[in-house]
């Protein structure tokens, strides 16, 4: 119970101020318990003294039974006993009020009465009672009044608890929320005081501290998201240069075994100008790879930038057309141009020129004899298609990669370097422009938004 109370600030309040009402109560009815009597002893003394001044003065020199009727009278208004006596005459007034112990009368009075046939005392009494009885009335009362004075502390306790601490409790829920960062709630108040002062700096912080966090959670994707992308283009980095030994690796190692063989002279090697033909055409292969890597590395790097201009599209793919139609009649394949004239679009001409080169290109090598090319222009988009060969959906995925290849047997006769796409991809994303590669059963469409 002591540590319920300890941790509840209503119930604290409430015990608190009904103790403070209870015994201030209480005190306050003792206070006038006290006070009350000694209050109507004066009064009452007060009172009776300037009465007893007035009948002295009115019975001087009137006759014995006038003068006992009047005293009768002042005894039974004044709740008093009163005793004439003189000329062998005794008479006496309220018997048992002069019966009464002397500490039980509070005030008592002796004077000497002139009347008509002679001086006479008269002693007069007041009886303490009615004032003993006003005490004990207080005395009686005691246990009712503490109910009902306990009763009227717990109302009174319960309704001014609530009153102050209502907002407080409800400050404190809200609270609760702000420390798992919650910052939709505020507190609705129209109270001037200390404690409205304190839920309009809530809100104002609250407010605050949302922007903030809002603040801090998009800069913390954005760092999470910069740090996916540095780990990504550091993955490509490692896998592009494992990928550009691997390709350099096997030349070489040709290279260096025709020359040794050449050097030696053994066997077939004697024939030097057979095999320094083939070697030529080895180094060629290799300065052709290296051109390659070292365009694709120069377009990744982020101190790349594009001399942008405006490109007459018709033009640069009917260019690219005729470069390469010769090579697609040769391999008797049949090429379509459908170009519109009057395409333009912004971007670095040369670069543009080289990703629609390598993309006809791929469709003219990799489709087999008597197939189909189709290359159409219009307005913003270039597609180009090619029937006869088509591409797995794993192998569309990893298409763009780089040193990726369709034939997994990487031979130099049946496939490129394995960069002309990455080199298409790389060049389209630095112009924003969108792309996309599709296979059918027996066709291949590259498709470019421009």
């Amino acid at each position: 119970m002591i540590r319920k109370i300890k941790s509840s600030l209503w119930l604290k309040v409430f015990l608190l101020l009904t103790v403070l009402l209870f015994v201030v109560s209480l005190l306050l009815y003792g206070t006038i318990m006290a006070v009350m009597p000694a209050s109507y002893r004066y009064t009452l003394t007060t009172n009776y003294t300037e009465q007893l001044s007035q009948l002295i003065t009115d019975l001087e020199h009137r006759s014995v039974d006038d003068a006992t009727q009047r005293i009768y009278e002042f005894c039974i208004n004044h709740n008093a006993g009163a005793l004439l006596s003189g000329n062998e005459t005794s008479l006496t007034f309220g018997k048992e009020i002069l019966d009464e112990q002397e500490q039980d009368a509070f005030q008592t009075a002796s004077t000497a009465l002139a009347l008509a046939d002679g001086t006479y005392t008269l002693q007069i009494m007041m009886s303490a009672r009615t004032v003993n009885q006003l005490t004990e009335a207080f005395w009686r009362l005691i246990p009712i009044i503490g109910i009902v004075v306990l009763a009227i502390s717990l109302i009174v306790s319960c309704f001014v608890t609530r009153l102050l601490t209502k907002p407080i409790l409800e400050i404190s829920d809200i609270s609760k929320r702000l420390t798992t960062l919650d910052m939709t709630w505020r507190c609705n108040t129209s109270r001037t005081d200390e404690v409205g002062t304190l839920a309009l700096n809530l809100n104002t912080m609250a407010a605050r501290l949302d922007s903030t966090l809002k603040e801090l959670s998009a800069a913390n994707e954005k760092l999470q998201a910069d740090i996916e992308q540095e780990r990504r283009l550091e993955k490509l980095r490692v896998d592009f240069f494992q990928a550009v030994s691997h390709e350099l690796k096997t030349p070489i190692t040709v290279l260096k075994g025709e020359l040794e063989g050449m050097i030696y002279q053994v066997g077939e090697y004697k024939d030097r100008d057979t095999h320094l033909r083939h070697s030529l055409r080895t180094v060629n292969d290799m300065e052709l790879l290296v051109r390659e890597i070292l365009s694709a590395s120069r377009m990744a790097g982020n101190d790349f930038s594009l001399t942008l201009s405006e490109v007459d599209l018709s033009q640069l793919v009917r260019e690219c057309c005729r470069k390469w139609q010769g090579a697609a009649e040769d391999r008797e394949q049949n090429f379509q141009a459908e170009i519109e004239a009057g395409c333009t679009c912004r971007g670095d001409m040369a670069l543009l020129q080289k990703a629609v080169s390598n993309i006809i290109s791929n469709a003219v090598t990799h489709s087999p004899a008597q197939t189909e090319i189709s290359v159409k222009l219009t307005e913003n988009t270039l597609q180009v298609r090619n029937s006869g060969i088509s591409i797995d959906s794993a192998d569309l995925e990893k298409i763009f990669e780089p040193f990726y290849r369709v034939d997994h047997s990487h031979s130099r006769d049946t496939g490129g370097s394995g960069l002309g796409l990455y080199i298409v991809k790389t060049i389209l994303e630095r112009h924003g422009f969108s792309f996309r590669m599709d296979s059918t059963s027996d066709e291949v469409c590259f498709t470019i938004t421009f």
